[in-house]
């Protein structure tokens, strides 16, 4: 058997990208109205950027909520809902039935998105 020694080195490498982790920032949160009955239609507006102040991809998507409850599943911040010049969203939604003080909020899952 022979004896065989091979030098320290490297290879030439290949190119590998990871992504960037960005928060989403919410503010100016709004309703048209502080307060409705059942059936009654309410604008909620709020001005969304992520944590470098950039709008949010068209294909974010998330759900309007009050009080935990869906009132509007699954938005993707499309151009009928979310300005990509200045940030805002604004979405319609219909007052449920019940009687009260309610939080209506905007709620989402991580995502991965290709810009």
């Amino acid at each position: 058997m022979a004896l065989i020694k091979f030098l320290g080195s490297q290879s030439t490498g290949i190119a590998f990208e990871t992504g960037e982790t960005r928060s989403v920032n919410v503010t100016v949160e709004g309703v048209s109205s502080p307060n409705g009955f059942e059936g009654d239609t309410i604008t909620y507006t709020a001005t969304i950027l992520d944590s470098i102040t950039s709008k949010l991809p068209a294909t974010f998507v998330a759900t309007l909520k009050i009080n935990g409850t869906a009132l509007i599943t699954d938005q993707v911040f499309d151009a009928s809902v979310y300005s990509q010049a200045t940030g805002l969203l604004t979405l319609d939604f219909i007052v449920p039935a019940g009687e009260g003080t309610f939080t209506v909020k905007l709620e989402w899952a991580e995502q991965q998105i290709n810009v």
